[in-house]
């Protein structure tokens, strides 16, 4: 399986997927650099750095849980809807091995990002923040490690996750399926509830569960795609 992962990789454009990573990122930090345009507007929502860092969790969710359906549509969708895939069956390796390293190959990929995407947006904004007060209240990095464990959890939960997707995109090998069954999960999971800046993403249990759920919809995904003809 870690060979079909590493033959899955070389396949992948990095370059691309570089370029999208630092621009979602740049995204990011340029919404977080306008909460400083009008401190009123700002101080209706947030008052204290661990609403911050909800922002940039559910932010960099969202971001990553969509592109998730993007590498998806690319390396899993589109070839069946070409039926290119069939080439790749046609190799001494069992069918649902081949498709299983692409999801792990994206699964995996989704974590990285999330949890460098995470500390490196903490990072900046903290040091933004203490150089040009772009808030009226601190936000120290210290608060990225006292996350840690509930951010690497999340990271875990989101990777098996951004694989729900999968199973709205083979029904009829749909692109648009799958980035819009993306969009409408993190529209729902983003919204805040009790009227303040908790979200679904908050509760840790909420990701973890939707994370097992992905992994075992892949899974049965996989299963029912293998036995299809072509």
């Amino acid at each position: 399986m870690l060979n079909l992962m590493k033959l899955e990789m070389k396949r992948m454009n990095f370059h691309t997927i570089a370029v999208c990573f630092l621009s979602i990122n740049a995204g990011i930090l340029g919404i977080l650099l306008l909460l400083g345009v009008d401190p009123e507007i700002t101080a209706e929502d947030f008052n204290n750095a661990e609403q911050i860092m909800i922002l940039i969790k559910t932010l960099v969710v969202a971001a990553f849980v969509i592109y998730a359906s993007v590498l998806l549509s690319n390396m899993v969708i589109e070839e069946f809807k070409s039926k290119t895939i069939t080439v790749l069956f046609t190799t001494p390796v069992s069918r649902k091995k081949l498709l299983l390293a692409k999801v792990l190959v994206i699964s995996l990929l989704t974590f990285v990002m999330f949890l460098v995407s995470i500390s490196v947006l903490t990072a900046i904004f903290s040091v933004l923040n203490n150089a040009f007060g772009i808030l009226w209240f601190s936000f120290p990095i210290d608060i990225l490690r006292e996350n840690m464990m509930h951010l690497f959890v999340t990271g875990i939960a989101v990777a098996g996750m951004s694989l729900i997707p999968l199973v709205f995109g083979m029904r009829k090998y749909s692109v648009p399926a799958t980035i819009t069954s993306s969009i409408l999960i993190v529209s729902v999971l983003s919204s805040s509830v009790n009227n303040g800046m908790m979200n679904l993403f908050s509760y840790t249990a909420i990701p973890i569960v939707l994370g097992i759920i992905g992994f075992i919809i892949a899974y049965l995904v996989i299963n029912k795609a293998v036995k299809n003809d072509f």
